[in-house]
């Protein structure tokens, strides 16, 4: 992603989001000091029950080893101010990393406040909720493609994908694998790192710029800490769990071979791929989590074809999510059976078809409560030309 692709509106919106990165630690601290305030207003009985407990609160993860300590509920909520502030100074280094890139100054801090601001009482502007979820999504983001402790989904759910590919069209610099919806980066990396020639294609800027600040900007591995789990207080056993460090990143994005083929592309997945230029200019597409991303579903499944040349070859799995059901925006809803389907009326024979283990997406195996999905996984290859339905 380089900065001649990044347009003057595209700039505004950057800002807009790193905004939020921004207002990340004023708002979080925010919603520890009202549980802060919440003990306050308990029974002083009750109060000094919670101050005589020993609960073993977990020292941060230093260089400089600190001890472990002991307290209670009062002492976890400084322990959680304490992490909260070591996320804001990995963001903080993230955003301004990605403002030097696009060349925003101090005042693209902040930004305009926008639609999707609020007003905090003291008058200051701050991201809304919905922003600041998709902050803290990005730091359990980085946890599953950039850490170990991400491992286990990864392999659950890029590993069929790689070795699907790796089965059928052998890797070398001169096959083309393009990764839509590439989030972190992490599929399309481990892509490149095999000898294929990859791209990868995402359009949420909350994940650009931690995945362009990752794949740029990284000296070296577990250089940085994150504290993912501290946002909420429910479904844990130890406040140790709650309070847990993750190393990131685990493999050095620079380790890439001299001359390796890699790159991101920011956009919409439709209007970056379904131009002229792109026609069969791939060999192979994978996705992953990605298609429920669609409005329309069949819309992306007539790019993928185009992208394909005859015999090309199509890579999927994912639990069919559909993002947009429940928005104000209009949006098509498929079941796995009709998707089967369409297929062949969109060009593609399925080569490989199964129902995959039950899996997490960015899951803690510490915590009380599991969310999973059973994806489905396919395999498919481009028969014949699609033409594209005219736009309504």
């Amino acid at each position: 992603m380089g900065d001649d692709a990044v347009d003057p509106e595209e700039r505004a919106h950057f800002g807009a989001v790193l905004r939020a990165w921004d207002d990340y630690l004023p708002y979080a601290l925010s919603v520890n000091n009202a549980r802060r305030t919440a003990v306050c207003n308990l029974p002083l009985a009750h109060q000094a029950m919670l101050r005589a407990l020993s609960t073993p609160l977990p020292a941060p993860t230093l260089a400089d080893a600190v001890p472990d300590s002991t307290g209670g509920v009062r002492a976890r909520l400084a322990e959680i101010d304490d992490r909260l502030r070591r996320n804001a100074d990995v963001l903080r280094q993230i955003a301004d990393f990605c403002r030097d890139f696009l060349g925003l100054d101090g005042g693209g801090r902040g930004g305009d406040g926008g639609a999707d601001s609020a007003t905090r009482t003291d008058g200051k502007r701050t991201a809304a909720d919905a922003d600041q979820d998709r902050v803290r999504t990005a730091l359990r983001q980085m946890v599953r493609d950039w850490s170990a402790e991400g491992r286990a989904e990864r392999d659950a759910a890029y590993g069929p994908l790689v070795a699907a590919l790796v089965q059928r069209v052998p890797p070398h610099a001169g096959v083309r694998v393009l990764v839509p919806g590439a989030g972190l980066g992490r599929l399309a990396f481990d892509l490149a790192a095999r000898g294929y020639s990859v791209q990868g294609n995402e359009f949420s800027y909350y994940m650009l710029i931690p995945s362009h600040f990752l794949l740029n900007n990284t000296r070296e591995v577990h250089e940085h800490v994150v504290y993912p789990y501290v946002h909420g207080l429910s479904n844990w056993s130890t406040a140790a769990d709650m309070l847990q460090g993750v190393a990131i990143p685990d493999v050095l994005p620079s380790s890439l071979a001299p001359g390796t083929d890699f790159s991101m592309v920011a956009g919409e997945f439709v209007e970056v791929y379904a131009k002229p230029e792109e026609r069969a200019a791939w060999h192979a597409v994978a996705t992953c989590y990605f298609l429920d991303t669609a409005k329309n579903a069949l819309r992306y499944m007539e790019v993928i074809n185009a992208l394909l040349p005859c015999g090309g070859l199509w890579v999927n799995l994912g639990p069919l999510l559909w993002h947009f059901e429940h928005e104000a925006t209009p949006s098509l809803e498929l079941t796995l059976d009709e998707i089967l389907a369409l297929l062949p009326q969109l060009g593609f024979a399925v080569e490989e078809l199964r129902m995959l283990p039950p899996q997490a997406y960015t899951g803690n195996a510490r915590s009380m409560l599991a969310h999973q999905y059973r994806p489905v996984f396919w395999v498919c290859r481009k028969v014949r030309e699609h033409a594209m339905a005219p736009a309504a």
